[in-house]
């Protein structure tokens, strides 16, 4: 009788509440019931291992190295956030089938983890995709998007940076005329402009850095001065066209 209620007591205290995790359960319900999906990633995971009767066997499973991977994922984890959340989170040990008096150390996942190959992984996904939408769980009729932010090295906006990335912008587009308008002739100011933009910034005294930038400066008028022209004649070269049609001409 004790022994009964035990095991009813431990069984409600493990159970997982999927409600909270829609994600992770539909992951969880088609992996269960395509079981051949797992044989996408096989061949990656025991790639290198051999078949052996000796041994602890306490290595994780194919499935559970899968589950594993999919958890971390999903949940934006590392190694050592995965190792932590088997034993803290009901949701994880429910999800990857861990045996509660068994878990494994994050270098036992990255190990495994790691093997799996991102053209595999993509097949995986595309295969489940196409299960849900089978069975109705996933429709491709709408869908949601975001934008995210990517880390990216930027230099300080000093004034002296300002104007050279304004030169190399335009030194751009000029190259762009050219190639768009044959015969286009335009004098090249950007050997002379990063020569002066290296000067001003290994130059100490304030007052040739002075000297330096309203030499920069002249340089840049130079150039606007170039791009300004250049669009006048393509400009010049298309207007004709807008007599043809109603329909206005668009670079």
């Amino acid at each position: 009788m004790k022994m009964t209620l035990f095991h009813e007591f431990k069984q409600k205290t493990e159970q997982a509440d999927w409600s909270k995790n829609p994600e992770l359960g539909l992951v969880d319900a088609i992996l269960e019931s395509h079981p051949e999906l797992l044989d996408l990633v096989k061949s990656d995971i025991t790639s290198g291992q051999k078949e052996s009767n000796f041994g602890r066997k306490d290595m994780p499973s194919v499935e559970q190295i899968l589950r594993a991977a999919l958890f971390k994922e999903m949940k934006g984890l590392d190694y050592r956030e995965l190792e932590y959340a088997q034993s803290d989170s009901r949701i994880c040990g429910r999800f990857i089938k861990l045996n509660t008096e068994r878990h494994y150390s994050f270098q036992m996942y990255q190990t495994y983890i790691s093997r799996i190959r991102e053209s595999s992984l993509q097949e995986l996904m595309v295969a489940m995709n196409r299960v849900a939408i089978a069975e109705g769980l996933e429709s491709v009729e709408q869908f949601r998007q975001d934008s995210f932010v990517v880390e990216a090295n930027i230099h300080f906006p000093t004034n002296n940076s300002l104007v050279w990335d304004c030169i190399k912008e335009s030194h751009r587009l000029l190259g762009q005329l050219s190639e768009e308008m044959s015969g286009l002739n335009h004098q090249d100011y950007m050997k002379g402009a990063k020569k002066t933009y290296f000067k001003i910034n290994n130059t100490k005294s304030g007052d040739k850095r002075v000297d330096l930038f309203n030499k920069q400066l002249i340089l840049f008028t130079k150039v606007i001065n170039n791009v300004s022209n250049a669009i006048k004649k393509k400009t010049a070269v298309a207007a004709p066209l807008g007599w043809v049609s109603s329909v206005p001409w668009k670079p």
